[in-house]
This record gives structure tokens, sequence and C-alpha cells, in this order.
């Protein structure tokens, strides 16, 4: 049975038996802090389990895409190495919202199993809670499994908890017996074991408790079903294999990797020499991994994940980056892991149709990082194998180094871990994160944050609680930026319930409506004052939890007390200029597809008062001519005063109507549309000028690279840009006076008379003539007859030389390489060696007579010294060049070239 199959036989037994197919949610979670990416079938109707979410339904059936990598749940270590270890994998699942309970859900997983898969009950064993019995009598009287092939485990296996506080309950687990082949321990490839004989292919949580975090426990009024069974294990059983790589759902990349890497992939080692063995077991741990990676990869990206350096993209770019390390490990020309994500589209794109509509960004981004990567392996790999020599047998690799790699070479520090184990070293990660922090620290010094007090975990819970007691919050501010009379549902220091806060204390308050705006979709949360007739408080930030508002506040005078009512009124200055740049955002979306292509996607948004950020698809920089057309297209639609409507519809009607839905967005049935004129509509929740006029004046101020594939525009408005341009002007008139310019501002414009950029490049290319007569000079200054008194005799294959290491402080690679001439005309059978001096690297020349070049070749001289110096080159046998950033070792590389040459 092919994996597909399984997948679709199992939604469509569920469905059989009344249960709501529901598609997977993103791997990025919605509305759930605490996690990293979605890690389980049940995290997307997490809300409906704890009742702050209604379905049209009480039955769901889906299969969830999960990934384990990074955070509390991290498999990436193990992938590649064991049979059952993924950072992406598929579980399926069926679950009951307060509908049916312990009889059916053992029944359908029972039936499910033994007769629409057809596997041998002789080869299954289920467990239960060891207090289970309800569990227990139903496997065996119920389904007919006889007692000895039911086991009671406690908490640690057989009871699951959705927090310290929440749903709860025991669990019951189906194992499937792979049989006496499994290698281990006999001792632990047992039922309750270790091993890996005996496993777990469906698990059937219970929530039939709630806990309260202090130890009470009641009984839900509406018990439910979660389960879990891991496609990939399931797979494995029907198909007969021992690992879940020798699949479907990894044969068809494994093989990719190997057809491109012209090696074999072989799943059983056994009868092979132990050497054999060893070498094919690498190669195989390596396809392993590229074929999970790719699958990760692929799915990542398409739910919105871009490769970067911080959080979820970080995780990503470990995840690429290591399945570039082992595919260049395969194949030091061939490029593997872009060719195994295109078949990662081809093979899951018919289930996850997501794959394929953002097939060219997926592509286009493996691409950018792996060429981004390579630029930097080789180098990182060499000032690694050069720290790892350095070091006695077992020894720990400092965290300098580790931070070095990470941070100029971009080597995550897990590959660094997996380099240096593979040579038997540890490395130092403690030091390498007090190193990391600092960084951190250093480049958060100068940035003014938001002051907001609070534990996210107790927010979490907290909000949860009041959204059960009070519903959500009722947002008004699309209508008002005022207030009054609102009612305090709730106020906290953060970390616990309180009555009061007082003068200078910071906490949350929380109100049954509200006119702030909470931070969500890109657009920063509003600030302003909340006053009661005790007291007065600063809103640093407003937040949105399960539906509840939170505004992060300081009190600043007296004492607000949760009896009192209050009055807020939100900063209007600060929202007006966050509405000018937030519809200035959605005209430039807009303009962006228009000059670039309909490929341009979102990638990520910040809008607030200052400014707007905007992160989009696109593998290429902007050219000055696209930068002044996106403009002119943002302006001349301000300029028009063109008429901003927002309406609320369904999501169908909103996309039948043309709205631009944003990718990796999550909408409900009914969503809200912001409309400029025929130019721009989306689907959006944020505040918006009611006039296009209102925006004034458009700027781009800087258009970057963030990641593979994603550029990033940073543009101000209104005000900010005025005053931008009045600083632009008068720097300008400034620098033309100086210049001696005299501006006529209408030839200026159709490209007549004196421009400042011509000045300025004829002075540059004065600046660099005088420059290179000043090294010139430095170069005929330089003491020849002094480095040739300096020389070193050696002899080689009976040819006698003599070698000149030379520390130069000066970059001019023409003067240094004459220098080399020069040197060579006075001793005639010699090996030079120039160390130059620039700003951030510096360059390397070696020469090499060519009555020596049988015996000794310039360019291998030249690795030889470069390898010593974390830099590269190469060149002819008898002349060689390269750059290196660091000259700390000389003394060592004039060593290694004495080596060479045999002194």
């Amino acid at each position: 049975m092919k994996s597909h199959e399984v997948r679709q036989k199992f939604i469509d037994y569920f469905a059989q038996h009344g249960h709501q197919p529901v598609p997977s949610s993103r791997l990025i979670p919605e509305g759930d802090p605490t996690l990293l990416f979605t890690n389980a079938g049940m995290n997307q109707f997490k809300n409906v389990f704890v009742g702050l979410e209604q379905r049209p339904y009480t039955r769901a059936v889906s299969a969830q895409k999960c990934v384990r990598a990074g955070g509390k749940h991290n498999d990436l270590e193990n992938v590649g190495h064991t049979a059952r270890h993924h950072t992406f994998f598929e579980m399926l699942g069926n679950f009951s919202f307060g509908d049916y309970f312990k009889k059916e859900s053992i029944h359908f997983g029972w039936e499910l199993i033994t007769k629409v898969y057809g596997i041998d009950k002789d080869r299954l064993y289920v467990s239960v809670f060891q207090d289970d019995d309800e569990a227990a009598d139903i496997w065996h009287k119920q389904e007919g499994v006889s007692k000895d092939r039911i086991y009671r485990f406690g908490e640690k296996d057989n009871f699951w908890r959705m927090g310290d506080a929440g749903p709860c309950g025991p669990c019951s687990e189906i194992f499937y017996d792979l049989g006496p082949d499994v290698p281990g321990d006999p001792k632990e490839n047992v039922m309750g074991g270790n091993g890996d004989r005996f496993m777990e292919i469906w698990n059937h949580v219970f929530m039939q408790f709630e806990e309260d975090g202090k130890g009470g426990r009641v009984k839900l009024p509406r018990p439910s079903v979660d389960t879990g069974a891991g496609l990939e294990r399931m797979t494995a059983v029907l198909q007969g294999k021992l690992s879940n790589y020798d699949t479907d759902l990894f044969q068809d990349l494994i093989q990719v990797a190997a057809r491109l890497s012209k090696q074999e992939y072989v799943a059983s080692l056994k009868g092979l020499p132990r050497d054999a063995a060893m070498a094919q077991d690498r190669v195989n741990v390596a396809m392993r991994v590229l074929a999970d990676h790719a699958r990760a990869t692929g799915f990542l990206i398409a739910d919105g994940v871009l490769p970067s350096n911080e959080g979820r993209g970080y995780v990503l770019r470990r995840i690429m980056r290591r399945a570039i390390r082992y595919g260049r490990q395969l194949s030091e020309d061939q490029s593997i892991l872009p060719a195994v994500v295109a078949q990662v589209i081809e093979k899951m794109g018919g289930f996850y149709g997501e794959l394929k509509q953002q097939r060219t960004l997926i592509e286009r981004t493996v691409v950018d990082e792996e060429k981004r990567f390579l630029s930097t392996l080789d180098t990182g790999t060499q000032v690694l194998t050069q720290e790892m020599s350095r070091l006695a047998s077992g020894g720990t690799l400092p965290g300098e180094v580790l931070f070095k790699l990470y941070d100029t070479y971009g080597f995550p520090v897990d590959l660094t871990r997996l380099m240096a184990q593979e040579k038997g070293h540890a490395i130092d990660e403690l030091g390498f994160e007090r190193l990391l922090k600092q960084a951190k620290e250093k480049a958060r010094a100068s940035w003014k944050g938001k002051n907001i007090s609070g534990d996210q975990a107790f927010l979490v819970q907290y909000t949860q609680q009041l959204q059960r007691q009070n519903g959500d919050t009722k947002f008004t501010g699309y209508e008002t930026s005022q207030e009054t009379q609102v009612k305090l549902q709730a106020l906290s220091d953060g970390r616990k319930d309180v009555t009061e806060l007082h003068n200078d204390q910071t906490g949350v308050i929380i109100t049954d409506k509200t006119c702030f705006y909470a931070e969500s979709g890109g657009q920063v949360g509003d600030k302003g004052v909340i006053r009661s007739p005790s007291g007065e408080a600063e809103v640093l930030d407003t937040t949105k939890l399960n539906g509840t508002f939170l505004h992060h506040v300081r009190v600043t005078d007296g004492v607000i007390r949760l009896t009192d009512p209050v009055q807020l009124v939100v900063n209007s200055f600060e929202r007006r200029n966050t509405a000018n740049n937030h519809s200035a955002t959605h005209l430039m979306h807009s303009a962006l597809r228009q000059v670039l292509g309909t490929h341009v996607q979102q990638a990520g948004s910040l809008v607030e008062a200052d400014r707007l950020r905007f992160d989009f698809t696109h593998n290429q920089p902007l050219t000055v001519a696209e930068t002044e057309e996106i403009e002119n297209l943002v302006n001349a639609e301000i300029g028009k005063g063109v008429q901003v409507h927002s309406e609320v519809m369904t999501h169908k009607a909103a996309l039948d109507r043309g709205a631009m839905a944003l990718f990796g967005e999550k909408y409900g049935d009914e969503v809200r549309v912001i409309q400029m004129g025929e130019f721009s509509m989306e689907l959006c929740g944020g505040t918006h000028v009611s006039n296009t006029a209102q925006i004034r004046f458009f700027k781009i101020v800087s258009e970057s690279g963030v990641s593979a594939g994603v550029r990033r525009i940073e543009a101000i408005t209104g005000e900010k840009a005025a005053e931008y341009l009045n600083a632009l002007s008068r720097e300008a008139l400034q620098a033309r006076a100086q210049a001696g310019i005299t501006l006529n501002w209408q030839k200026y414009l159709e490209g007549e008379g004196g421009r400042l950029p011509d000045v300025i490049a004829s002075a540059q290319d004065n600046a660099k003539v005088l420059q290179r007569e000043i090294q010139s000079l430095k170069g005929k200054n330089v003491d020849v007859d002094s480095l040739v008194s300096s020389a070193t005799a050696f002899s080689v294959a009976g040819v006698n030389g003599r070698f000149v290491f030379a520390d130069i402080p000066m970059d001019d690679r023409k003067v240094l390489s004459d220098l080399s001439d020069r040197l060579q005309d006075k001793l005639k059978d010699a090996v030079i060696v120039i160390v130059g001096q620039g700003d951030t690297t510096h360059p390397l020349i070696v020469s090499v007579s060519k009555s020596l070049t049988p015996k000794l070749n310039a360019g291998k001289i030249l690795g030889e010294v470069a390898a010593a110096l974390g830099g590269k080159g190469g060149g002819r046998p008898d002349f060689a060049q390269g750059a290196v950033p660091s000259r700390n070792e000389l003394d060592q590389a004039r060593q290694k070239v004495l080596a060479v040459i045999g002194h």
C-alpha cells in the first residue's frame, strides 16, 4: 500500500463515520505563542478542546503537517542516524469534541487497523493507564484483545496533559511488533522497554479531567478524544519495512540524491566488512538527512518561514545548512538539496497544494540559500579544521571559535558540533551562548524597547480563563479613538491577578471593550492613556491573546482600581501616522506586483508611526528605475485622493471579488476588505486612512536583502517624508555650493547643467589616480635589497633556491606583483610569498621561479598560506594570488611554506 493510500484510507474511514475532514493547519501555530512549530494534530483544535472556540461539527479527522526541530521538541540531532526520527512528519488523527468517548475511539482504531489496513492482530499490543480499568475492559471485552496483550503503564507513558493546568486524561496506545530481526538488546526489545522492536503506531488520548494547576482535578462535563497516528510509522508497517526511510515516503527522495551523487543507498549493511559497512553507513546517513530535511524545507517555506538568523527562520536555516553540508559530503560538484526539494513538491504537492502554489518561492529560496552557504562553507571548514588541529585528542573547541564560525561563516552551532564530533572533539556551547547573548545585547543597546511586564505562559492561561468567562473583547477602534465609562474586567501585574495597580507599577489592564488596536498583521499596538477617578496609566503597548485585548501599562499617577470605571484615549497622532503607513503599505504592495511581477508576495511587515517595513519575495535588488516607478505609482494614487472603503464579507466572497489574501495568514469565515479604488484591494484588519490624500507623500528610504529570495523595503510617509526630503535638499544645496555648481531647477529636471554625482565621480577618479601614484611610490620605496639579504636558502631535489616571506602594508595588487617580479629578478631561483594589508581582507601573492616549478607549485604553496590565514586563492604553477581575512598567524604561515620547500 502506497503512502498516499494510507493517508487517504484513514481520512475516508473517519469521514464515513461522521467525521468532518479538516485540512492541515500551517506549520506556524496561529495564536499560540507557546509553540515554535505545529507539532501535533490537536494544535489547531486546542481552543475547541478548552471551550474557547465553537465549530459546526463535533467530530473531525485530519492529516496534519508537523515539525519537531528547535525548542522543547527537537529531533534534529538524531535525524538520519535512527529509523524513525524526523524533523517533518505527518500526524493522522481523529477527534471528538464532547461527542463519542473511549468505546467508540477504541473501536474505530481497532477496526481501521485490523480490517481496513489488514494488519495482523497477532502482531498488535495495547497499553492503558495503570488505573484505567474502563479502557482495559473495552479492549478486552469489546474488541477481544487478550489480557496478556494489554499492558498498564504509569503517568510517564500513558497520561497526557495540555499544560500545568487545563484538560488532561489517560491515553491508550497501539503497538506493532516488528519482529525478532530488530537489532538491539533483547532485554530492552520488550513491551515497555527502550528497544525498537515494539513500535507505537497510534495514541488515543481521553480528555476526561481538568486540572487547576494547584493539585485539584475535576471531571469534564463533556469528555473528548484526541488521537494521533504517525503516517511514516503506519506506512512502514503496511509496507513491511523496519525503517521509515525504506518506505516510498523517503525512497523517491533518496534515489534523487543517489542518482546525482552516483552513489548507492543500501538499506541493509548485513554481511558487509566492517570498513565497508562504516563507509556505506555514512552515505546512508547523508541521504536520509537530505530526504528528511528536504521535506521540512519545502513545507516550512510553503507555510511562510524563510531562512534567517532569528526564531523559526533560524531553525529552517539550520535544517537547510545541515542538509547542504551532507550533500557536499556526497558530491563536491553536484547541487543535491534543490533537486530533492523539487521531488518533495512533485511527490506531495497533490495532497498539499501549497507546495505547488509556492513552487517558485521554494525553489528560489533553496538555490539562493545553498549559494549563500557554499560561498563560506569551504573557508569556514578550513578555519574549523585548523582550529581542531590544535586540539589534543578529545579536546573541546572554545566558544570563541564557535561564535566566529557562526558570525563570520554562517555555521549553525549544531553543524559545528556535528563536524567536531566526527573528529572526536566536543564544543563549548556555554561559551558560545554567552558570546551570542553579548552580541545580541550589544545590538539592542541603542534600541529603546517597550517596557512590558508579564510572564507569557501566565498570560496565555489567564486570558483563556477570562475568555471563557467574558467572551472576546469588543473592539471599537475603527469608529473612535476614545471610550468613556469602560468597565474593567481584570488587572494583573503580569504574573498574577491583582485588584489595584499603584503609581510607577507596570501591569496589564483588561476591559470589556476597547478602542486600542492590538498588535497584529504587522501593525503595532496602539499607545495612549487610561484614566480612572483615582489614577492614570500610560498604555505602552496593546496586544491580543485568545480574543482578549491586553493593555500593557505603567501607572503614572495615583492608583487604578478594579472597581473603577475608566476612560480610554488612544494617542491620535501616532494612530494617524500608523494609518498613513498602513495604507501606504497596501499601495506599495500593489505597485511592487505591477512593476516586478505577480510572484511578489508579502513575507513580513512592520507598520508603526514612524515608518513602514515590508519584506517581499524577490530574488534580486531593485534597480533605481524600479524604485522610482514604484514610488511614482504610489504617489499618483495618493495624489488622486481616492476614498478608502472597508467592508466585512465572507472569505469566499472577498476572494471572488479579487481581494488579495496575504500568503500564510489565517482567515476566519468573515473577513474585512480594504479597497483603494481600482488600485488595491486586500484582506486586512488594521487601521487605515479614509482617503489616500491623507498620506500626503510616500518615499522609499532603503532596500536590502534579508534572506535568500527575500528583499526588504523601508519607507516613510506624511510629515516624516517631508522632513526627510527637506533634509536631503539642504544637504544637496550645501554640497553644490561647495562644488561651485549653480542650480537651475528647470534645467536640472531636464537633465542639463552641472550634476553633483558627475562632480563627485570626477573627484573620486582623481583620488584613485593619486592613490595609485602613492602606492607606486611606496612600492618603489620598499627596501628590496633588505628583503633579498633576509632570504632563506633551501634545496629541493638537488636544485638550490632562496625563499622570501614579505609582510608589506599596502593592498595594491599591481604594486605587490611588481615587487614580486623585482625580487625574482634579483634572486633568480626563488619562492616569493607577499602578504599585503587591506581594510577587511588582505592580498596574498606567491611566485615561483620557472626553474623550480617542476618541483614546487605556486598554487599549492598559496593554499598552505591561505589555510593558515583563513583565506583562499589559486593560480598557475609559477604565480598565484588570493585573499585572507586575518594576518594574525603570519609566522605559522611562513613555517608551513618552509615545510613545503623542504627547509
